[in-house]
């Protein structure tokens, strides 16, 4: 072995940078980013003054150490065998390997090439003349650090749990650990599991309504946020069972991989155990029930009028067929949302969606897309969270010790000695409080990154399910499908006319059935000939022919009776006035005689057809969930979902994915 390797002093030094982390879930947030910058400030600080440059970073990410090939650090070794480095540079010893043997083979084989290997840590350094004695032993000290860091996590908590205590995480909603680790009551959050007991059993609340009334009372999370439905059947959930269960993985003496599971009984929250039945029965009840209560209209609560208000059904019996109305009204205090046809909105609606679901990995790679690093911030807060539980463990196992060697060296009449037992205790207390506070808000961020990797399942497997069906779903059926898919209608304009939706126009069906052309216009002598039908033998007033030419353009023009309201040519009056006025001549057979009457004359015929209003249909993958709706026997996440702004077509966001209808005619 080498222990000057760098000869040439003028050189400009070709420095490689080794980084590795143990697995996956280390890769966001807890490693690699910490380790390049303590390597790049080693290098900074001892080859200052020399010339170098960095040629590679070599990162082996979710890799193990215990393997002694791995393809980054293969890598690097062909590079230093080809000549291409002289220096490389690891943030610790232990990240070239976890036994002596592959330690030492590695950093020899590659001093023997001329290479200077050094640790950002300061701990090894081929330069050195102790480097030799150095590496053997903590090489050593790497390998045994490694066997006592898997006791630690393993056996101890193995042996821990097995005796019915506590192993690691944080304890159920309703439980909190006391000073001894073990699980006991927590009276505060027992209060709150009562209370939404008695809204869910006793007031028959819904999920979403019980979590409102919490919030309103002024009850929060474990982390102070506001109730959620979901979240609040969740942590009930837990709670209510009575017990935890704990597995751990392992090897036995031959070496073979071993899962062992464990399970701690819980304190009882409920005195009357039928009390907590019926909790959980009425929690079981609730997996699959609708978030919302819309009637049986495919689209109520998901298409949206101009003045922004969700529009919903309404059945029309004596016409056989039913319209979707805004809930502002029409007219009414400046009010123009018309009514539009229910039947055909649907069937352009669905059919867009339908064309959606015919590609499914379309909408599987906007899943994907939207999930992102998930599933690998999942393992890192799973990590992290054993660290904790690790440090939580060994503060308390050191608690007891400290504080007892405290008291046997000091008097215990001193005031002086008794002041600085009881500060070694609150300084314990706030490092362990610390630890809580922080396993705390990394368990809310796994729940949340866990629910969304089961959202995209779920969205995963319905789309397959639905994909192959979807000519044969029914009403219900589709209404889960938009529910999933987070299907907002937004009308952005007005329909050509308005009698589709509302009332059906019995005149245009008149002309259409008769073959009667609508006039293009009223002369000064056509009108003295039809003056005296339309008075229907009262006076003739002055807005009647006004009126009747507007009549006539409406019909030409295919325009509601809406679209006249206040009309300057008819004196300013409401569009009511204008509507039994038309209304009356038709019923009472005034309108077709003085059509007769005015004979002949230039016309046209009556228009075909019902053109909708322009929409936007917009779609959207998130993980705000508020409750189940269940579809055909799949379980889905659902909310009613913010859009963004949309561009013609479907396309990829960062929250999901959207379309857009920009006009359509039945």
């Amino acid at each position: 072995m080498r222990t000057k390797t760098l000869p040439r002093k003028t050189k400009t030094l070709r420095v490689a940078i080794y980084l590795r982390v143990s697995s996956a879930k280390q890769l966001d947030g807890y490693g690699l980013d910490v380790q390049d910058a303590r390597c790049r400030a080693w290098v900074d600080y001892q080859l200052k003054g020399t010339p170098y440059t960095i040629v590679d970073v070599y990162c082996d990410g979710g890799v193990s150490g215990k393997l002694a090939h791995r393809e980054e650090l293969d890598r690097l070794t062909a590079d230093i065998e080809a000549g291409l480095i002289d220096v490389v540079v690891f943030a610790k010893l232990d990240r070239i390997g976890r036994t002596m043997r592959n330690i030492h083979r590695w950093v020899y084989d590659a001093t023997d090439y001329g290479v200077r290997i050094a640790t950002a840590d300061g701990r090894i350094d081929s330069e050195d003349q102790m480097f030799g004695i150095q590496l053997s032993l903590l090489a050593y000290m790497a390998e045994v650090e490694h066997a006592l860091i898997l006791e630690r996590t393993m056996g101890g908590r193995m042996q821990k749990v097995s005796g019915g205590g506590w192993a690691s995480g944080t304890p159920p909603y309703g439980y909190m650990l006391d000073e001894e680790g073990e699980p006991v009551v927590n009276a505060v959050e027992q209060e709150v599991i009562f209370k939404a007991t008695e809204l869910l059993i006793d007031k028959r609340m819904t999920r979403g309504e019980a979590a409102a009334e919490l919030n309103e009372a002024g009850y929060r999370t474990r982390t102070g946020k506001l109730w959620e439905g979901n979240n609040l059947i969740l942590r009930l959930r837990l709670a209510v069972r009575g017990y935890v269960d704990f597995s751990f993985s392992g090897m036995n003496e031959d070496g073979e991989e071993i899962t062992t599971s464990y399970r701690v009984e819980l304190p009882p929250l409920f005195e009357d155990e039928g009390r907590r039945q019926a909790l959980e029965d009425a929690l079981e009840g609730l997996k699959g029930k609708p978030r919302t209560s819309y009637s049986s209209h495919l689209l109520s609560g998901h298409l949206f009028s101009l003045c922004g208000s969700a529009r919903y059904g309404v059945n029309r019996p004596e016409q056989d067929d039913f319209i979707y109305r805004c809930p502002g009204g029409t007219g009414a205090d400046g009010h123009t949302c018309k009514q539009i046809d229910g039947k055909e909105t649907e069937a352009v609606v669905w059919g867009e969606v339908e064309k959606l679901l015919t590609d499914p990995e379309a909408i599987k790679g906007l899943i994907d897309k939207w999930l992102g690093s998930v599933p690998d911030r999942v393992e890192s807060y799973r990590t992290r969270l054993k660290e904790i539980d690790d440090k939580l463990h060994r503060l308390r196992n050191t608690r007891r010790k400290k504080i007892a060697m405290l008291v046997a060296s000091l008097d215990e009449d001193d005031e002086e000695d008794q002041k600085l037992i009881v500060e070694l205790k609150q300084e314990i207390a706030s490092k362990e409080k610390e630890l809580r506070e922080e396993q705390e808000l990394i368990t809310e961020w796994l729940e949340e990154a866990e629910h969304k990797e089961e959202r995209a399942d779920n969205l995963r497997s319905v789309i397959d399910r639905v994909g192959t069906n979807v000519q044969s779903l029914s009403k219900a059926d589709k209404k889960g499908v938009l529910e999933l898919l987070r299907i907002r209608v937004d009308i952005v304009g007005d329909s050509v006319s308005g009698q589709k939706g509302g009332t059906k126009d019995p005149m245009l069906a008149w002309h259409r059935e008769q073959g009667v052309e609508i006039p293009l216009g009223v002369s000064d002598e056509q009108w003295a000939r039809i003056e005296g039908i339309l008075a229907g033998g009262r006076k003739p007033q002055r807005d009647d022919r006004a009126c009747f030419e507007m009549l006539l353009e409406k019909l030409r023009e295919k325009k509601g009776w809406h679209d006249y309201n206040h009309d300057e040519r008819m004196g300013g009056k409401g569009w009511g006035f204008f509507y039994r006025l038309g209304r009356r001549w038709f019923s009472d057979g005034m309108y077709a005689a003085a059509l007769e009457m005015m004979g002949p004359y230039d016309g046209v015929a009556a228009p075909d057809g019902y053109t909708l209003p322009p929409m936007k249909i917009y779609g959207a993958i998130d993980d705000s969930a508020e409750d189940v709706v269940n579809t055909s026997g799949d379980a889905v996440k659902t909310e009613a979902g913010r859009r963004t702004p949309s561009t013609k077509g479907i396309r990829g966001t960062t929250s999901g994915f959207e379309f857009e209808i920009a006009s359509t005619k039945s």
